[in-house]
């Protein structure tokens, strides 16, 4: 390292035993009876409720639409990044909390009326569960659909699996494996059959503007040809998967030719 002109840091740098752990990128690795076991980082689970908490108190008069379309998006995304390590009793930590925000936040809009009605108004069974948040609203086309808040904790646990020996992306003799390997991680990736999935498909796992993987580590958006001001529609047609530097680049490209 030193011959590329790179040094260690010692104030950011510590040598530990692997029984008592580590943190790194939000995980800590920790040896549990000589199986190490990865789980999310307690003081990032629990600065995440703080910020989930603190965006429901933020739309205490939003509809439970709005309140919805918003705090799915962070639940799915936090969700992806731990699904992949032992969290499953971190995410069932996670619903816990997320739902008594949400009590709390339907009762302070109605404090005349009764925790039975309140319960009744916002909260409904689904599959077994009677506390579901859920609501019904007309979408951007004008269509009667049901929001549901996405439960984090029936968040399937995805284990990553390792290439194969000193497989590279780069050589052409493996595109067959790559391929494959894509095609799976976009499986896992968006829930199966969904219009989502045949987007990726269509695509070949492939972001049509830098014609690389999908899945390369960069975080992925759902771009609208067709912009919805324009009358642009969310089917499948309209819609293509792309990488956010890329999607950034899209739009920027459309300002400047504006």
């Amino acid at each position: 390292m030193s011959t590329r002109g790179l040094e260690i840091s010692e104030e950011k740098t510590r040598i530990v035993h692997i029984k008592d752990g580590f943190n790194f990128l939000g995980f800590n690795l920790r040896q549990y009876n000589g199986k190490l076991l990865i789980k999310p980082q307690k003081e990032k689970v629990l600065k995440f409720c703080k910020e989930i908490g603190n965006t429901i108190s933020q739309c205490a008069t939003w509809t439970q639409k709005s309140l919805l379309t918003k705090l799915n998006p962070i639940l799915r995304g936090f969700a992806n990044y731990y699904k992949g390590v032992v969290s499953k009793k971190t995410f069932s930590y996670i619903n816990h909390r997320v739902n008594k925000y949400l009590w709390r936040w339907a009762k302070r809009r109605h404090p005349n009326k009764g925790k039975r009605w309140v319960k009744n108004r916002y909260f409904h069974p689904v599959q077994g569960n009677e506390w579901t948040f859920m609501c019904r609203g007309d979408d951007s086309r004008g269509r009667n659909k049901i929001y549901t808040l996405y439960n984090v904790s029936q968040t399937p646990i995805t284990r990553h699996i390792k290439v194969t020996g000193n497989y590279s992306p780069d050589n052409p003799e493996l595109k067959t494996y790559w391929e494959k390997r894509i095609g799976k991680q976009g499986k896992n990736y968006w829930a199966k059959g969904s219009k989502y999935e045949q987007i990726a498909k269509t695509q070949n796992y492939r972001c049509p503007i830098c014609g690389d993987y999908l899945f390369n580590g960069e975080e992925i958006e759902t771009h609208h040809i067709i912009p919805v001001a324009e009358g642009g529609l969310n089917d499948q047609e309209n819609l293509m998967h792309l990488h956010k530097m890329c999607h950034k680049q899209v739009h920027h490209k459309t300002k400047k030719k504006a």
